[in-house]
């Protein structure tokens, strides 16, 4: 059995490795992840209120990869799962693909597809490269996937320890917006039912 603290709000699910401290650029899509979920909400109602309604599928599109996919990632970023690896990825290739497809806000950017194509590919080969590439990404999946560790990677350990790019303050505020979960989502609801009572009059 291996140790394990508390996920808040999640008990009796357990944060795998607590001592392993993700890189703080991942802690930062943890945290954007969240305002993907709050916006998701809040747009809901405003498409309500207004009495505009989306088809299905475009209703399934926004669901997936604005509100499943972006939980799924903070989720398993909180709980230092090794699977936020496959659903960041996940994101970022259905992102692409719907992107290049015509489908979403991105999509519906008038400029030229070919243009469209190179940007969404280039995006996409950056994200994968800094998943599976980047030595403090590696170093921290093989931690908390309990693979063993490359020497290269193990022998520069202090150095690519998560979270040594930002600064103490930085460190700590961001931390503070991935604790308060709930926080987030009850404000999120706050401000959608405002908006509805403010839109209906």
């Amino acid at each position: 059995m291996r140790p394990g603290t508390k996920v808040k709000m999640w008990s009796p699910r357990f944060k795998n490795r607590p001592e392993v401290e993700p890189p703080g650029l991942l802690k930062a899509v943890g945290a954007l992840s969240i305002l993907s979920v709050v916006g998701v909400l809040v747009y809901a109602v405003a498409q309500s209120v207004s009495g505009i309604e989306m088809l299905g599928i475009e209703a399934a599109y926004v669901a997936t990869l604005h509100f499943v996919l972006p939980f799924g990632v903070f989720y398993a970023i909180s709980a230092n799962s090794p699977f936020s690896r496959l659903a960041i990825a996940t994101y970022v290739v259905i992102l692409c693909s719907a992107t290049v497809s015509g489908k979403g806000f991105l999509g519906a950017v008038q400029i030229d597809e070919t243009a469209k194509m190179v940007i969404a590919g280039g995006i996409l080969l950056l994200v994968l490269v800094w998943l599976y590439g980047s030595p403090k990404m590696r170093f921290y999946y093989a931690a908390v996937s309990n693979h063993p560790m490359p020497p290269n990677l193990a022998s520069r350990a202090e150095q690519l320890h998560g979270g040594s790019w930002l600064k103490p303050k930085a460190r700590e505020t961001l931390a503070w917006l991935l604790d308060h979960l709930e926080t987030a989502v009850l404000l999120g609801l706050i401000v959608a039912a405002v908006y509805a009572v403010v839109s209906t009059g």
